[in-house]
């Protein structure tokens, strides 16, 4: 029987219900439009009759950063929102050089974004030079411990998006090295002196050391000459394995990094999964692409009305073990059975 069968045979049957009939019908028509008027704005927010703009500032070059990019760009896409079309995407890369990022915060707010869109390096300076712009994080190391959120379930102010935990990854770091090398007796890590950066993931690596009872050893540098200086100490008391905390400091110096690490025979851990050079013997890490990507959805949902300080940090749901078999051989080191099964990859 038809909807429009029903009004019919009920009024003949049953005459006087028939003003009670065209009342339900409208009722029911009422009904209708409203649940497509509330549904409205939910499939609308990403239509061309709008167009967003969301501003990003990355913190590698145009080379290095591109993947990272048409990740976040690719699931923007997928959520509806496409350059040219409803999106303007204000790009700024700082090259990881903490001197120009003021600056480029500064130009990137002045254009009056949707949403800022960065890693965990800048977003202090972000923080302090506006409370009221969205700011949703690709990756950070501690949100809470950095003073840009009340919890990681409810944040509480204008910053959310991927936390890393990258204190607790370097604990994992140092167990997998000591099941590649038992007699582990000496644990590195250079850290960047200026700031408090590399608090956090320092004392988790200098607390995993005590516990597996090895020595921990913290080099803090500043500049290039540091860093060259640091490695003529370990000359003389040369540790088994070392860890750089992930700031811009040392990403901008991994060519002095690598090629002393070869010279002196120190294998490297990384917390970039993307590319391993000789040096380097494992990473273990989340994606960084994949962060980009879970960024795109904190985008969405705060373009449709929700208040960052509402949206739960997400931490990642996939680590990636990367066993680099080229360095292990250069320094003449042998990776067990039990690791290399574990691997997700293994670069021979």
């Amino acid at each position: 029987m038809s909807d429009n069968e029903r009004p019919t045979r009920r009024s003949q049957a049953r005459r006087p219900l028939a003003g009670c009939v065209v009342a339900y019908g409208a009722a029911a028509m009422v009904a209708v439009l409203t649940v497509v008027l509330l549904a409205a704005p939910h499939t609308a927010q990403a239509q061309p009759g709008r167009t967003y703009r969301v501003a990003m500032l990355e913190p590698f070059s145009t080379e290095e950063g591109r993947p990272y990019r048409e990740a976040f760009l690719a699931a923007m896409r997928e959520l509806g929102y496409v350059e040219g079309r409803n999106l303007i995407l204000d790009l700024r890369t700082s090259d990881r050089d903490r001197t120009v990022v003021s600056t480029l915060v500064e130009e990137l707010i002045a254009l009056k974004p949707d949403v800022l869109v960065s890693d965990g390096n800048a977003v202090r300076v972000l923080r302090a030079k506006t409370t009221s712009i969205p700011i949703v994080l690709t990756g950070s190391t501690d949100p809470v411990g950095d003073g840009l959120a009340f919890s990681l379930a409810r944040p509480g102010m204008n910053v959310t998006g991927v936390a890393l935990l990258l204190d607790q990854l370097s604990t994992k770091h140092i167990e997998l090295m000591r099941e590649i090398l038992p007699r582990l007796t000496r644990v590195g890590m250079l850290v960047d002196s200026i700031g408090d950066r590399c608090r956090i993931v320092e004392d988790a690596a200098r607390q995993a050391s005590r516990t597996l009872g090895v020595i921990f050893v913290s080099y803090p540098v500043a500049n290039r000459n540091e860093i060259d200086q640091a490695f003529a100490r370990m000359r003389t008391q040369r540790p088994d394995v070392l860890l750089p905390c992930p700031v811009a400091l040392l990403f901008n110096n991994r060519d002095l990094l690598y090629e002393s690490a070869v010279r002196l025979r120190i294998p490297f851990t990384s917390f970039v999964t993307a590319n391993l050079p000789l040096g380097v013997l494992l990473s273990y890490a989340p994606s960084f692409a994949e962060g980009y990507r879970r960024a795109a959805t904190y985008v969405d949902k705060i373009l449709k009305g929700a208040r960052p300080g509402d949206l739960p940090f997400e931490q990642p749901t996939k680590l990636e073990l990367v066993i680099n078999l080229k360095t292990a051989r250069a320094f003449g080191l042998t990776v067990p059975p039990s690791v290399l099964l574990r691997a997700d990859r293994v670069i021979e």
